[in-house]
């Protein structure tokens, strides 16, 4: 099964005991939705809500980043109508919902193909997994023998990103070295390699479409001996899930959405979402998402 099916399917379901009636979504005026979380997501979010509040000029809709850890509790704590969160729900923030009587249900707006870059300078062109794991782990410490040269100097999110626990899961395999140097943001990430001629760090791949790369090589991933490299760039590898850090992007909902989150999120999945998502450098929802989506939305 691929990791973008395997990332869905850990989505549902809740190791917290059964609520027999599930909790409403958190009350949104008509007038407002408030949506927090993943740094990744950011950015393709609030152009969505820019273009829906053209739309709808009744609806105010405020975006604000921090870290999917950040939009989980604050749909946790009704601050937030909307969590985006670049992985899926953990098995702790399951139990945490189910004792506190909530709902939470995922939604995909988009697919994600996570870029590995390193600096222009780098000549790496591309990195098997097991070397990738090596470099995040502090085993390999410098860039000879994989094709560059000089010292490795890694760049990551800080622990709250679903972007951090998502690679360290799927990629590193282990602990991150303690060398990591932890981010706040995607964008630090991207200007922390451009500016360091050993740097290796790890976006969202809206962060690196077309002139966002300037500055920076994305390196493709090698799977098997003698496979080919694959690369976040390559649409059909991302959305078969062939590309080994593809994943889906997720939003959170306490219980059935109603209202203004109900059409914010039918827009987000229909084609005027889907184009903006595209044109932001993500992909579309794949389509084992797509039937999900629609049982979350009635439709």
């Amino acid at each position: 099964m691929s990791s973008l099916l395997l990332l869905l399917a850990a989505c549902g379901g809740s190791d917290a005991p059964s609520v027999a009636e599930p909790a409403a979504a958190p009350a949104a005026s008509s007038k407002s939705l408030t949506i927090k979380g993943s740094d990744s997501e950011v950015n393709v979010v609030q152009q969505l809500a820019e273009a829906f509040m053209k739309d709808h000029p009744g609806v105010s809709v405020s975006v604000s980043g921090g870290g999917s850890g950040t939009g989980i509790a604050a749909i946790m704590d009704g601050t937030a109508q909307l969590a985006n969160s670049s992985r899926a729900l953990s098995g702790t923030e399951k139990i945490d919902a189910g004792r506190r009587g909530l709902d939470l249900r995922g939604f995909v707006f988009a697919t994600d193909g996570l870029a590995v870059v390193v600096n222009e300078k780098n000549a790496v062109a591309s990195l098997s997994l097991d070397d990738l794991g090596k470099l995040y782990r502090g085993e390999t410490l410098a860039w000879e023998g994989l094709g560059g040269a000089g010292p490795v100097s890694l760049y990551g999110r800080q622990s709250n990103s679903g972007t951090y626990t998502y690679f360290k899961e799927v990629a590193v395999k282990g602990e991150y070295a303690p060398t990591l140097k932890q981010m706040n943001g995607t964008s630090q990430i991207v200007e922390g390699v451009r500016a360091d001629a050993g740097g290796l760090g790890y976006v969202a791949a809206g962060y690196v479409s077309g002139d966002r790369a300037v500055g920076l090589r994305v390196v493709g991933l090698v799977t098997a001996p003698g496979q080919p490299p694959l690369l976040p760039t390559d649409e059909a590898s991302v959305l078969s899930g062939a590309y080994p850090l593809a994943r889906p992007l997720y939003q959170f909902v306490n219980g059935t959405p109603t209202g203004a989150l109900k059409d914010f999120l039918t827009f987000e999945a229909g084609p005027a979402g889907q184009s903006i998502v595209k044109a932001a450098g993500f992909y579309t929802i794949a389509p084992e998402a797509v039937a999900a989506n629609a049982v979350l939305l009635g439709q």
